[in-house]
């Protein structure tokens, strides 16, 4: 029989972006010649990964399985092309999939072969996150119940903060597992929309830049805080959502710890340095210098902007969803028009070129970031 030194927890939503170590041995009194570890498909035949392991002197196996789950989770290398189609006429096109590249479900098969020709076998299901927890602020997750894939409130486990500013597009991804329908309720005001129809992870459209065709319309909202609630009794998920009018700024969104997607509107106090590489020149001396341009001909220049962007006065909690994107390892820079409908074509991949920031000052209740964002390549005129 296979024993394991610590025992899986099948039932914990694992976080693929973290080690996954499983150490092993079997109590048979054949020694162990060697073992395999197997993931796949339930009802399947073909591995997605198999890897065969030799036993340390003590007969002990070890595996990591972090980097065959990460290779096989990331799907869509954290791109976000989805497109909506929200209407206000249906619900349900509000609410979208989102379970590829996000989540995995497979069956993790133990097999150890003894030198008499026997073997030992074990089976579980197991379950993983695009995502990543850190050992200063780990949450264990059950498999079994609601998760909003966005950062917890400070010591909490159920509870979230979300902003929500009108103008822009912006969503809420949630796990739901097995469960395939979910009330989400509005306490500020009393009323409430029943999610059905659910994948395994979902996103919750409360907008794509429209104001007249938004969630709203089958969930109101409150301008200022709204007390929501996801899911009921021991499964219920608390969110803080503030609504917040219409204003100017810079609009990111990044990939955020659990796999979902932060927004935040940075304050219109941002300035943009433009960088300017020159490419280079060809000689071109076959004149005379009465009828001559010049010696050499230039080939043209390369450009690049960075933006400086600010988040002043930050709440503990606005804090925690604005630092993610120090860790983030996709940044999204909104190119399109606030107050009208928008698609995936108006992001714009961009990256962080902060090599470091101060996240907390215990001297300050309130946090500021500043930002260096760096834009893509400037298309240019050259030979």
């Amino acid at each position: 029989m296979i024993q394991f030194v610590n025992a899986i927890d099948a039932d914990r939503l694992r976080m693929a972006y973290n080690n996954d170590i499983i150490r092993f041995y079997n109590n048979s009194t054949a020694p162990a010649v060697w073992a395999e570890v197997a993931l796949r498909t339930a009802g399947a035949q073909e591995d997605l990964f198999n890897v065969r392991l030799y036993p340390n002197p003590q007969g002990r196996f070890f595996v990591n399985l972090k980097p065959y789950i990460t290779s096989i989770i990331n799907t869509r290398n954290f791109e976000d092309k989805l497109e909506t189609n929200l209407r206000r006429q249906a619900f349900s096109s509000f609410l979208y999939s989102f379970s590829l590249g996000t989540y995995l479900n497979k069956i993790l098969h133990f097999t150890v072969m003894h030198a008499d020709g026997t073997y030992a076998d074990a089976a579980y299901s197991l379950s993983w996150l695009a995502g990543v927890e850190q050992p200063d602020d780990y949450t264990r997750l059950a498999a079994n119940q609601a998760i909003v894939l966005s950062p917890f409130r400070r010591d909490t486990a159920n509870h979230h903060y979300l902003k929500y500013w009108q103008g822009y597009p912006f969503d809420m991804a949630f796990y739901t597992g097995s469960i395939n329908f979910i009330t989400l309720h509005n306490e500020t005001n009393g009323l409430g929309q029943q999610l059905s129809g659910l994948s395994v992870v979902n996103r919750l459209f409360f907008s794509d830049g429209r104001t007249d065709e938004t969630l709203e319309s089958f969930l109101p909202l409150v301008e200022g805080f709204n007390k929501l609630r996801l899911g009921t009794g021991a499964l219920q998920k608390d969110i803080v959502l503030e609504k917040i009018p219409y204003k100017c700024g810079v609009y990111l969104k990044w990939l955020n710890r659990y796999g979902g997607y932060s927004y935040w509107l940075f304050e219109d106090t941002y300035s943009i340095d433009r960088n300017i590489k020159q490419l280079g020149e060809l000689e071109r001396d076959n004149e005379n210098v009465e009828t001559t341009f010049g010696r050499t001909i230039q080939i043209g220049k390369e450009s690049q902007d960075t933006m400086k962007i600010i988040a002043e006065l930050l709440t503990e909690d606005e804090r925690r969803i604005v630092e993610g994107i120090i860790d983030s390892p996709k940044i999204y820079l909104f190119t399109g028009k606030p107050l009208s409908r928008n698609s995936a074509n108006d992001w714009v991949e961009v990256v962080l070129k902060t090599s470091g920031t101060r996240i907390k000052n215990p001297k300050q209740p309130l946090t500021n970031f500043t930002f260096d964002i760096e834009l893509p390549l400037r298309y240019t005129q050259t030979l």
